[in-house]
């Protein structure tokens, strides 16, 4: 896991040669205004969905996991909470999970260990074992603009 500004995308390329697109993509985008939608940066093995939303109160928090990809969420505008638990810590407490059905996301109760707040030009990268709960509002609720890179493992 990485929570860092994406001006510092760069410093991590020697690792994850993939920021460097990352970092393009982002780019293009402040010039471009892309849409809410998915966008193909390399095929399967990395891509971007852009969604626009309104963050929530935590009370009942879900975390995602997923096995296939790690995710890259960039805060475009606004703020965001989001909440991490290891994996090993929630797998017990499954709620749902499309991996049987071809998907890559499965869904857990339980209680963060950590709460990250991503405000504009930052980002988290989670990798497999990194259970997440996104779109939580850090202060109020507020309106959010993310793009959500997902890294093919």
């Amino acid at each position: 896991m990485i929570i860092d500004k994406a001006d510092n995308l760069l410093q991590y390329k020697e690792e994850y040669p993939v920021f460097e697109q990352i970092l393009e993509f982002i780019e293009k985008h402040k010039q471009e205004h892309f849409a809410p939608g998915t966008y193909h940066i390399d095929g399967e093995r990395l891509f971007a969905s852009i969604a626009q939303y309104r963050t929530e109160a935590d009370k009942e928090v879900k975390f995602e996991a997923h096995k296939k990809y790690a995710d890259l969420q960039y805060i475009v505008n606004g703020m965001e909470k989001i909440g991490w638990v290891p994996l090993g810590d929630v797998e017990d407490n499954l709620i749902s999970e499309e991996y049987s059905k071809g998907g890559d996301i499965a869904f857990y109760s339980g209680k963060s260990k950590f709460d990250f707040v991503l405000t504009k030009g930052s980002f988290l990268f989670l990798l497999p074992e990194d259970a997440h709960a996104p779109c939580l509002c850090a202060d109020k609720e507020c309106n959010v603009e993310k793009i959500v890179f997902k890294i093919q493992i």
